[in-house]
């Protein structure tokens, strides 16, 4: 038999299966993304009660199959792990939906996600303490992308390299090459900028690095800041985020 392994974890998604199992994808620290069965979850008070629902933060016991995808959950425990409660507000359920699930889209299957992990615990634990806001949604969005290889430049022209001046007021963001660009080379870009404000672009330069638990009420991007960073994110992915809608609604 496998031996028994162990990880903190952040549960992503959940199904029901058959009469008293439960399929639950995780996103845990020491063995990336894993997809497991825990038998008998809906009905064991000992090994699983409320520790496999989504936004869950436990400490997971697993074995692995010799064959098949999904691994067996044994047990899980919230052990000294800090718990994620975004039960007392719309807009702190809205934005938690969305880190999970834009998680869960841009990390693979038991690839490396020690990273990722970091990222989504650190913002999960700044939602419950502080709430959400737009600033922490940016934050986490430019964190997640920097993880997964995707780091957006506002710092200087993307094409160029050129830093631009403190006279600049306004910047011109490419999308199909993931950062702002001069006005030389804007001009010259084949596709269309999307004007960003100097203070969106400076929030966005500063949200990038901040660490999650100080950014709080940080100055966030605009709406057309949002927006931008919107559409590099979805051709990313391979469906549009279920949460998305809900979250644009109470945030």
């Amino acid at each position: 038999m496998p031996a028994e392994e162990v990880s903190p974890a952040i549960v992503l998604r959940t199904r029901d299966y058959a009469e008293s199992d439960r399929i639950v994808t995780l996103l845990t620290r020491d063995a990336g993304k894993l997809a497991g069965i825990a038998k008998g979850a809906k009905q064991s008070r000992r090994r699983f009660e409320r520790k496999l629902e989504v936004f869950s933060h436990v400490m997971v016991y697993y074995r692995r199959r010799p064959q098949g995808e999904l691994v067996f959950i044994t047990r899980a425990e919230a052990a000294a792990l800090p718990a994620f409660d975004l039960t007392d507000d719309l807009a702190k359920i809205g934005l938690g939906s969305y880190l999970v699930e834009l998680t869960d889209a841009l990390s693979r299957e038991q690839g490396e996600s020690a990273g990722a992990y970091e990222v989504l615990a650190a913002a999960m634990l700044a939602l419950t303490r502080f709430g959400a806001s737009p600033a922490l949604r940016q934050a986490f969005e430019l964190q997640l992308l920097r993880w997964a290889g995707y780091q957006l430049e506002f710092t200087r022209c993307r094409l160029c390299a050129a830093e631009p001046g403190p006279q600049v007021k306004t910047f011109g963001f490419l999308v199909s090459y993931g950062g702002i660009v001069c006005q030389a080379c804007r001009v010259r870009a084949e596709s269309e900028a999307i004007s960003l404000d100097a203070d969106s672009v400076a929030a966005l330069r500063r949200l990038g690095s901040l660490p999650l638990a100080d950014v709080g009420q940080a100055r966030w991007g605009s709406p057309i800041a949002q927006a931008a960073i919107g559409r590099f994110i979805a051709p990313l992915l391979e469906r549009k985020l279920r949460s998305l809608s809900f979250l644009e609604r109470v945030l």
